[in-house]
């Protein structure tokens, strides 16, 4: 697909705070919520500055990068403000090819912090937001947290054995995001901690596609690639069935969704034949009645999410509010495929010779295969 801008597209790259020369290419992969995003950024040796050579790079204990790409206003006298910031992350890994002469950098957006520090604390007696700006700060990131009100010792209580087993900060807070109906993601130094976004209340990216007719022998779009896929296994049907024995009542709480469940597995994700369904089993510590059913329905919408995928190209530039917390609308396909959908990744490539575009892959479930609760 054509880029009108394409001229007018500049990119920058960030070392340890400091604008460096000698870049060949980046791309930056942002990923759905609960999924640190990633970076990789390729260096020409013989152009790497004469302070920050490939002996340099080779002797880095540490190492940050910020990636930067879109359209200036005034292509030949622009600033690093104009341009957005599409990851500031740590680098995991530095690559060195002598024979090809190429620097390779890659790594992950500070959620890694997170992902990589182990906790056992219990916080029974703070609200899931307190305990994301607890971790942010803890960590140095700037907190972009909902209010929450309930105390999480209502939510869950670790049983004996998980106590006793430290669990990732980011695990936590992933738990505590679903339970709550949040999202919770790391863009630059901020940590967001929020309600999952309402599709009747955002407005979604459209894509439109139109069949060939008799003026037109082609279909038209105006994405590239456009393509679907569905996962038949999911659209047998899923059962989510959530247990959890509740210290407090000394009982046992249950509950299943969709409720009007005909003929279920026997045994968790197991298929049998086409009429058959998955049934998915969870066992929570410390959930009430009602806990148990949000916990079915947020499990069971996470699930069938994977039903149906879309994937497609655009150019980047122009692009920039398309992100993982948008909702794509796709419609004129006349299929069971004309629906909303939520990004599961989003691929950014900046190259000199491919220029500056955009892979989408999205993912929601199938209208039809909601069984009524």
């Amino acid at each position: 697909m054509s880029d009108s801008n394409a001229s007018s597209i500049r990119g920058l790259v960030k070392v340890n705070d400091e604008p460096i020369q000698g870049w060949i290419d980046f791309e930056v992969e942002s990923n759905t919520y609960a999924s640190s995003d990633s970076f990789r950024v390729r260096f020409a040796a013989n152009a790497l500055p004469a302070d920050r050579s490939v002996a340099w790079f080779s002797q880095q204990q540490d190492m940050y990068v910020e990636l930067f790409a879109g359209v200036p206003a005034d292509p030949t006298n622009w600033t690093t403000t104009e341009l957005p910031s599409w990851i500031y992350g740590q680098v995991d890994n530095i690559n060195h090819d002598p024979v090809s002469g190429i620097v390779e950098v890659s790594g992950r957006d500070l959620a890694r912090m997170l992902i990589d520090a182990k906790t056992t604390e219990k916080f029974q007696n703070k609200t899931s937001s307190q305990i994301a700006s607890l971790l942010a700060a803890r960590h140095g990131l700037t907190p972009q947290v909902t209010k929450t009100s309930t105390l999480v010792g209502k939510y869950y209580a670790i049983d004996h054995d998980a106590m006793n087993n430290a669990r990732t900060e980011w695990d936590l807070l992933c738990y505590l995001a679903r339970i709550e109906q949040f999202v919770v993601y790391v863009r630059g130094k901020t940590l967001y901690y929020q309600p999952r976004p309402d599709p009747t209340k955002t407005t979604p990216y459209r894509i439109t596609f139109t069949p060939p007719d008799a003026h037109n022998g082609s279909p038209t779009c105006n994405v590239e690639g456009l393509k679907f896929s569905r996962t038949l296994t999911v659209s047998r049907g899923v059962y989510v069935h959530v247990r959890s024995f509740n210290d407090v009542d000394q009982r046992v709480y249950t509950a299943t969704y969709p409720t009007s469940a005909s003929k279920r597995s026997t045994a968790p994700g197991s298929v049998g034949n086409s009429s058959d369904a998955q049934t998915y089993f969870y066992s929570v510590p410390n959930l009430t009645q009602q806990q148990c059913v949000r916990m079915a329905q947020a499990k069971y919408q996470d699930i069938v999410r994977h039903e149906m995928r879309a994937e497609f190209e655009v150019p980047a530039a122009g692009n920039d509010d398309l992100d993982t917390t948008s909702i794509i609308e796709i419609s004129g396909t006349g299929t069971a495929y004309d629906q909303l959908y939520y990004p599961e990744s989003i691929t950014r490539e900046l190259s000199f010779p491919d220029g500056y575009r955009m892979t989408v892959h999205a993912k929601n479930h199938a209208p039809d295969s909601l069984a009524q609760g």
